[in-house]
């Protein structure tokens, strides 16, 4: 044999017999560590408690409670300003957040995300325009621009008083007096802002957004009406749009026929054309020179953002004439629709 193949032989040997040490030494360290794991983990589910709903309704319980008597120190809740009251623990934030959102109208469309302090949206202003050109011609410039949304923080506050009885009565009884009150007067403010608001301390509403008026064009409502507030709008922005009106303008749509004197609201799915009408009492049914007009609106809730700010908190004051405290829940929002060409408004609807 060729002393080459010899070692080349030898060494062939040596490397096998090498990988089953290293296989068998795997197999002892894995073995040993898997057992360690195992041992951390069991030990680990010991100390492990699982919150039950109840334990959390508790809690926050007795965080009321406590802010009432006066048992605990209060905190600054944002880096920037200094609160004047207690940052509200999670369990009855997201108690009050839950109702609140179940019987909003606008939030629950629109975009929503959280932010604290201010925020510039950059949206397309002026847009590129393209233009078919000959041979050594001159192409004609466009000068694109960008436009900005600002956002802010606007604090909504909601006022509840607790009878000195209820702080005496059970955990669950303090949490959802405290956050039925709470979400009712924070979505009512919430969603009068969001429609209606002038963006003067408060977020600038739909119908503050510049939209692109269709005036009625005969002196009675008619299906007409809608045909042409519905094409009015960009076809891209239609897939997602929702008509909004007044009561007055929700029984002129129910009442409203084709051409064929049938009913074009439809009562199974509350749609028109297929897309969603919601009331809204926020939309006046006293416009006009007669007091006697409303509007309807046509517009895509995507492009409006709700900015959600500052964490929410809670601050009280004792009312002992009455034997009651004074509980006020806020919150920092603010909203504006980013996309005015995304929305059409229908005026002189009577």
């Amino acid at each position: 044999m060729d002393p080459k193949e010899k070692q080349a032989q030898v060494m062939e040997v040596t490397m096998e017999e090498l990988k089953g040490l290293i296989a068998d030494g795997v197999k002892e360290v894995a073995v040993e560590l898997k057992q360690e794991i195992l041992k951390e983990s069991q030990e680990g589910l010991k100390d492990f408690k699982v919150v039950t709903e109840d334990e959390k309704i508790e809690k926050a319980a007795q965080f009321v409670k406590d802010v009432c008597m006066g048992k605990i120190e209060e905190k600054v809740v944002s880096v920037n300003n200094a609160s004047f009251g207690y940052t509200v623990p999670t369990e009855l934030a997201n108690f009050i957040l839950t109702k609140k959102d179940k019987i909003s109208r606008l939030r629950q469309l629109a975009y929503v995300f959280k932010l604290s302090g201010n925020f510039q949206l950059p949206v397309e202003g002026t847009g590129v325009t393209a233009y078919w050109v000959d041979d050594n011609e001159t192409i004609t410039d466009s000068d694109p621009t960008i436009e900005k949304r600002s956002l802010s923080d606007f604090y909504l506050a909601a006022r509840v008083l607790i009878p000195r009885k209820l702080l005496n009565t059970s955990a669950y009884n303090i949490v959802n007096f405290i956050g039925e009150l709470s979400s009712r007067k924070l979505r009512d403010s919430e969603e009068s802002a969001f429609v209606a608001g002038d963006g003067v301390g408060k977020p600038t509403g739909v119908r503050a957004a510049g939209l692109a008026e269709i005036a009625q064009f005969d002196t009675a409502f008619k299906y007409k009406d809608l045909v042409n507030l519905y094409y009015e709008l960009p076809e891209q922005y239609r897939q997602n749009a929702v008509f909004m009106t007044s009561g007055a303008g929700m029984k002129l749509i129910r009442s409203l026929t084709d051409e064929n004197n049938m009913p074009i609201f439809d009562v199974r799915d509350q749609t028109i054309f297929n897309r969603p009408v919601l009331e809204c009492v926020d939309i006046p049914a006293n416009l006009g020179d007669g007091m006697d007009e409303t509007e309807i609106l046509f517009f895509d809730p995507w492009y409006y953002w709700i900015k959600d700010g500052e964490e929410m908190f809670i601050d009280t004051d004792k009312v002992i004439s009455k034997l009651q405290t004074e509980v006020v829940v806020a919150e920092a929002i603010d909203g504006v629709f980013t996309m005015p060409d995304a929305g059409k408004r229908l005026t002189g609807v009577k």
